[in-house]
């Protein structure tokens, strides 16, 4: 979008994305970034944009960043070992019971 300013700059996981893609898609024709962009988020989408925004909600109010927070939804971690990997950019160490609640959210998801 060369030549276009920024409304807004925020955050945002890849349900997100989705939905925001199939509305443009909806109004005019897609850039062939966009299309690779939507290509994308229809792949790796894991949840709803409902449950995506549940889960960062959740995550956020236990103290996880909002970034790690969109990476942890994007991501959808199985197992502890990928979890542990997602919050290494997290400033303060977290106890194993913090993560077995963190997994738990989103497996619940």
């Amino acid at each position: 979008m060369i030549g276009k300013e920024s409304k807004e700059e925020r955050l945002v996981h890849l349900a997100e994305v989705k939905e925001i893609l199939e509305k443009r898609e909806k109004e005019r024709e897609m850039t062939y970034e966009q299309q690779l962009a939507y290509e994308h988020a229809k792949k790796h989408a894991s949840m709803s944009k409902e449950k995506a925004d549940k889960l960062r909600s959740a995550l956020v109010a236990l103290g996880i960043t909002e970034r790690t927070a969109v990476k942890i939804v994007d991501v959808a971690p199985k197992n502890i070992l990928t979890l542990k990997q997602i919050l290494t950019s997290e400033q303060k160490a977290i106890a194993e019971d913090e993560l077995q609640k963190i997994l738990a959210l989103v497996k619940g998801s």
